[in-house]
């Protein structure tokens, strides 16, 4: 007898998100790591023989603890005006230049890894460092790739996911200054922004940026409105209600 077929969406990788602390512990700023390609999340354990049980020579292994490290094929980027390397990656490579430098424990960051659209399970954070940085090389005309590797140090901690609110959340701006003629383009990093509309849905200071374009749900790109001198809040609203004010979504005004 036939069965009714089971309605169901295939889940797809790429509804992965990777969030990296930027900030000297104990303070915290995560910031989305934009240009994945390609993102693995590896967990192995460690064994040892285990002489203590006799099963006619067979092996047998006893777990005695774990690891942990992301495999990233980083799509090298730059700011909007392609005049500086994107913050994240940035830092991620002053990291990586401080752990060859013998100096891995100063090296370690936050890092965090979850889905975007807000489903529970398969969240986690911990602290790590970045192992390898090896470019994929290629001809004059080819992507900048690297295939970063994100060493785990210590446990990896399941979390509760950080998408699963329908607030917007600003995670990071780029640049973080701007002069106070405004007209400068700013690159606000967060969540929950495809539903953002209408000219007060992105505000710095209090005023309406002068033109904002939603690039897609992690992503907006907008133009500073002329402001006073000193730091303000950037400010991104959609149906569900305002984004939190944070350390993240500070923009100053010189």
């Amino acid at each position: 007898m036939a069965t009714t077929p089971t309605t169901r969406v295939t889940a797809l990788a790429r509804r992965m998100r990777v969030d990296i602390d930027t900030a000297t512990y104990p303070a915290s700023l995560y910031q989305q790591l934009i240009g994945r390609q390609e993102v693995k999340l590896i967990e192995e354990l460690r064994t040892l023989d285990d002489e203590s049980h006799e099963d006619g020579g067979a092996m047998r292994e006893a777990v005695t603890g774990y690891s942990w490290r992301l495999e990233i094929k980083l799509l090298h980027s730059t700011n909007v005006a392609g005049t500086s390397k994107d913050v994240v990656h940035a830092y991620l490579r002053t990291m990586f230049n401080l752990a060859k430098a013998s100096n891995v424990a100063a090296a370690e960051f936050g890092v965090r890894w979850y889905d975007r659209n807000g489903l529970a399970g398969d969240s986690f954070e911990g602290r790590a460092y970045v192992k390898a940085w090896p470019p994929e090389g290629g001809g004059p005309g080819a992507q900048d790739v690297i295939s970063v590797v994100i060493q785990g140090q210590g446990p990896l901690a399941e979390i509760t996911n950080p998408a699963g609110s329908l607030l917007p959340a600003v995670s990071g701006v780029t640049p973080t200054t701007g002069g106070i003629a405004g007209g400068n383009m700013v690159q606000i990093f967060g969540r929950n922004f495809t539903t953002v509309t209408g000219a007060a849905g992105v505000k710095l200071g209090g005023t309406n940026a002068t033109s904002y374009v939603v690039n897609n749900d992690s992503l907006i790109t907008a133009v500073a409105p002329a402001h006073a001198a000193g730091a303000v809040q950037v400010l991104v609203t959609n149906p569900a209600g305002p984004s939190v004010d944070t350390a993240a979504d500070d923009y100053l005004y010189v």
